[in-house]
């Protein structure tokens, strides 16, 4: 039977499951920053915590449906998450990332108001 594997997420490793590779492997420096990353993450305003693989490795397998933050250099454009015809209403959030198109019953109403609707007695 083989051995059972241990995986860390901080640092997205995988080895034997013993008690002296855990304890080394915790121990370590790598883990100790991987960890401290993880942390410091969630002190930066209120944000989603950093992917630590895209961090570690450049690639993420979720690429845009992963729930951690890609951060993106500033001298690149992030890549546009939907494709929306020009002149659409969509809704961008305070880091600029596109929900896409609103259904009409959450779009703004229009400038000038709604139509008034014809009165019908159900009487």
């Amino acid at each position: 039977m083989p051995a059972r594997k241990y995986y860390c997420d901080y640092c997205d490793k995988q080895f034997p499951d013993t008690a002296g590779d855990r304890k080394r492997h915790l121990r370590g420096i790598q883990h100790q920053q991987a960890k401290a990353r993880w942390h410091d993450s969630f002190n930066q305003q209120h944000l989603p915590p950093l992917c630590l693989h895209f961090i570690n490795t450049g690639f993420c397998r979720y690429a845009h449906s992963c729930k951690y933050l890609h951060p993106v250099p500033n001298n690149m454009q992030q890549p546009p998450i939907m494709n929306t015809p020009p002149g659409s209403v969509v809704v961008r959030d305070n880091m600029g990332v596109s929900w896409g198109n609103l259904p009409p019953s959450l779009q703004p109403p229009p400038d000038g108001g709604y139509p008034p609707l014809p009165f019908i007695d159900w009487g």
